[in-house]
C-alpha cells in the first residue's frame, strides 16, 4: 500500500491509500499508549526494586508486538533503566489472548541504557532464548514462555554486573549551553544539514537555565505540554515548546532549566522553529540565599505565590506550604500522604505523589535549601 501511493499517478488511489496509511498510524499510537499505561501499572502495582533488579522484564498478554520496541524506549526515558518488554504468543505467531493459561512462546524487544549492552545481555541469557539478535542499543528475542521467570533473573545478574547504581537515572546529556535569543530557522537548518542522526550521529541537546514558562496546556490524545518559554524577560526570547507526553507533570514549574532538540513547526503556511523538551529541572537559582534553611520562605509556583517552612510535629520536621488562601499542606518526611486545610482539625488527606502535589513540594524543598 505505502508503495502504491509512493508510485501511482492516481489521485483517487493516493487519497485512498494516504487515508489508510494515516488510520494505521492512528491506530498505531493508540496502541502505543495503551500498552505503555499498562506496563506502568503493572510495574507500580508490583514490588520490583529497580535499584536492586537494575532492570525491567515487563510481559503481558494481548500486546501488539510491533510495537512493544516503541514503548520499551519510552519506558527507559521513564525509569533510566534496560527495558525487555514482551507479550506472549502461540507456536504460529498468534497473540494469545488475555486468560490464556498455556502460553508458549514469549516475543520481545529490548532497549538499553549507554552503560548497558542489550545484545551482551541477551548472549548471557541465550541458553533460555529459542532466537535472540541486536546491538549494543536494541534488540529483539523469543523464547519458551516457562522460561521467562528464570530470564528475569539471569538478565538482573548480568545487569548488577554492568550496573552501578548512579547509572540508573533517567538523566539527559546535553551537548551545548544556549541562549533562547539565539533559537531560529537559520541554526536549525545548519543543524539539518547534518542529517541523517542516529547512534553514531545524535542530534545536539541544547540545554537553557532559568527559563520562565509564561503559557502551558495539554493538547492531543496522548497528554503532551504545549507551552512558551522566555529568558530573562525578554519577548524577542521567546519560544514555542513541545514536550511529548508530559501531561502527568502538568503544570510545570514557572522557573525550569531546560534540555531539548530543535524541531521545524509549519502552521497555516508559516514556518518556525520549535522546542522539543527532553528534560527539566529546578534552576540552582531557585533556592533563596536569603532565607536559613528552618526559617519562612515565600515562592512562585504555576503563577501563584507560597509560603513554607520546616516545622516541629512530634519528634520530627514536616514541611508545611501555605497558599493565599491561607490553606496548608503539611506532609512528613517519607510520606505520600499529606494533610490538606486551613486547620488539622479540618484536613483532608491528599495524595502527595499526584504530580501537583509532588512538583510544589519539590519547588518549596529547592526555596528552602534542602
Amino acid at each position: 500500500m505505502v508503495i502504491e501511493l509512493l508510485t501511482t499517478d492516481d489521485r483517487e488511489l493516493a487519497l485512498k491509500n494516504a487515508m489508510q496509511c494515516e488510520q494505521i498510524n492512528q491506530r498505531r499510537q493508540e496502541l502505543c499508549q495503551e500498552i505503555e499505561q499498562e506496563a506502568i501499572a503493572w510495574y507500580e502495582k508490583s514490588d520490583l526494586d529497580l535499584q536492586q533488579e537494575r532492570v525491567l522484564v515487563v510481559v503481558q498478554p494481548g500486546w501488539h508486538h510491533g510495537v512493544i520496541g516503541i514503548v520499551a524506549s519510552r519506558l527507559v526515558e521513564r525509569y533510566g533503566v534496560p527495558v525487555f518488554i514482551g507479550t506472549f504468543e502461540d507456536e504460529a505467531g498468534e497473540n494469545e489472548a488475555v486468560g490464556t493459561v498455556a502460553h508458549k512462546i514469549v516475543r520481545g524487544s529490548a532497549r538499553g541504557i549507554p552503560e548497558f549492552n542489550v545484545f551482551d545481555g541477551l548472549n548471557f541469557c541465550a541458553d533460555l532464548l529459542t532466537k535472540f539478535g541486536g546491538h549494543k542499543a536494541a534488540g529483539g528475542f523469543s523464547m519458551p514462555a516457562q522460561n521467562l521467570e528464570q530470564f528475569r533473573n539471569q538478565l538482573s545478574i548480568f545487569a548488577n554486573q554492568c550496573l552501578q547504581p548512579e547509572h540508573l537515572k533517567p538523566l539527559v546529556s546535553v551537548d551545548v549551553r544556549a541562549d533562547l535569543a539565539e533559537i531560529n530557522l537559520d541554526l536549525y537548518r545548519q543543524i539539518d544539514a547534518l542529517e541523517p542522526c542516529g547512534i553514531e550521529n545524535k542530534a545536539p541537546v541544547f540545554w537553557t537555565p532559568n527559563v520562565c514558562i509564561t503559557e502551558q496546556k495539554i493538547v492531543g490524545k496522548g497528554g503532551h505540554v504545549k507551552l512558551t518559554a522566555t529568558q530573562d524577560g525578554k519577548v524577542s526570547a521567546s519560544v514555542k515548546a513541545i514536550a511529548w507526553r508530559w501531561g502527568e507533570y502538568f503544570p510545570l514549574p514557572r522557573r525550569v532549566d531546560i534540555a531539548y532538540r530543535l524541531r521545524e513547526n509549519s502552521f497555516n503556511g508559516k514556518t518556525s522553529v520549535e522546542l522539543e523538551l527532553f528534560g527539566v529541572r529546578l534552576p540552582a537559582s531557585a533556592a533563596s540565599s536569603r532565607a536559613p534553611m528552618f526559617g519562612k520562605v515565600e515562592f512562585d509556583y504555576c503563577d501563584r505565590t507560597y509560603s513554607c517552612s520546616l516545622s516541629p510535629a512530634g519528634s520530627i520536621e514536616e514541611l508545611r506550604i501555605r497558599n493565599s488562601q491561607g490553606q496548608v499542606l503539611a506532609v512528613a518526611p517519607g510520606q505520600n500522604i499529606g494533610l490538606l486545610g486551613n486547620s488539622r482539625k479540618d484536613a483532608r488527606e491528599v495524595d502527595v505523589s499526584l504530580p501537583f502535589f509532588e512538583n510544589l513540594i519539590q519547588t518549596a524543598k529547592h526555596a528552602l535549601g534542602i
